[in-house]
């Protein structure tokens, strides 16, 4: 086989390369923004600081680090699941994210305590304890083994 007129190709592409241009768009987009950030700052002038003001330290309340916390384990969750329905992760992979399964149960169920019974933070921490808990005990039994 014989490929005929390839000797002009790569002469071709340099002048094409040569023939582009950086467009003008790019300096006026650095211009735009300089005057926008110049007519900001002239709107505004910052004032000098009087005096330093003391900030009180304010205790997180109980919900707020449960909520916390409870995103982070659904978050746990959520990963453990994603891991178990990959087929390339075994179940050795798994252990790891059971025992952090079990070690974020644990911390979970100190803090239901400190919720009422009418808040609505429980039941959803609760309903997650006990899926915690069924995922582990199905882990820890050997439903996942494959036959």
């Amino acid at each position: 086989m014989k490929i005929i007129g390839n000797g002009e190709l790569p002469g071709r592409v340099q002048t094409e390369k040569s023939a582009l241009s950086v467009p003008a768009a790019v300096n006026g987009f650095g211009n735009i923004l300089k005057q926008a950030v110049d007519q900001a700052a002239a709107a505004c002038p910052t004032a000098a600081p009087a005096a330093a003001i003391s900030v009180e330290s304010v205790a997180p309340r109980a919900d707020h680090s449960v909520a916390g916390r409870l995103e982070g384990f659904l978050d746990l969750l959520e990963g453990y699941c994603q891991k178990l329905s990959n087929p390339r992760v075994s179940l050795k992979g798994l252990e790891s994210s059971v025992k952090q399964l079990e070690e974020g149960r644990n911390t979970l169920s100190r803090g239901l305590g400190s919720l009422t019974e009418s808040d609505e933070l429980k039941e959803i921490l609760n309903q997650t304890l006990v899926t915690a808990e069924i995922e582990i005990i199905r882990f820890r039994r050997g439903d996942y083994l494959s036959a």
